[in-house]
């Protein structure tokens, strides 16, 4: 699954949320029953399968002691687990929980994060992009990144 791009969205009243085309066919395409799990992780919240979410469970599980920081973020992610189902319409049911989390209102943006889906406030989405990048070229070297251009 290669989820790339991002799109404007509103949340519906009842907190509904109509993904893109492209991401509801991804999806469908690896979950037939439309399955997704939804959590939150460094503050925004993801769109994963729930192979996905196993896999990303054992990772999070292997260190017998985890670091403060780490055990934070299972805490997090742990807590904010929930698993939607696409309707007819290409909607998921976004819970009040996440949507608290997230900083959700009305207006999101839903961006296409590689591997998962991420589900922004638009207001911080646009901030984000407005921000000077940090240097990673040295990270970039140390995880040999090459980039083809």
């Amino acid at each position: 699954m290669r989820l790339l791009g991002h799109a404007h969205r509103s949340l519906d009243p009842k907190g509904r949320l109509m993904l893109t085309p492209e991401f509801r066919d991804q999806f469908l395409a690896e979950t037939p029953d439309g399955r997704l799990v939804l959590t939150i992780y460094q503050g925004q919240i993801i769109g994963i399968t729930p192979e996905q979410w196993d896999a990303f469970v054992s990772e999070l599980e292997k260190p017998a002691t985890p670091s403060p920081t780490l055990q934070n973020i299972r805490r997090v992610a742990f807590a904010g687990y929930v698993e939607v189902v696409l309707d007819k319409q290409g909607r998921i049911q976004l819970p009040t929980h996440l949507r608290k989390s997230g900083r959700l209102e009305r207006d999101v943006v839903l961006v296409g994060g590689g591997k998962c889906m991420e589900i922004w406030d638009k207001d911080r989405f646009e901030a984000l992009l407005e921000q000077t990048p940090e240097d990673v070229s040295t990270e970039m070297a140390q995880a040999n990144i090459k980039l083809p251009f």
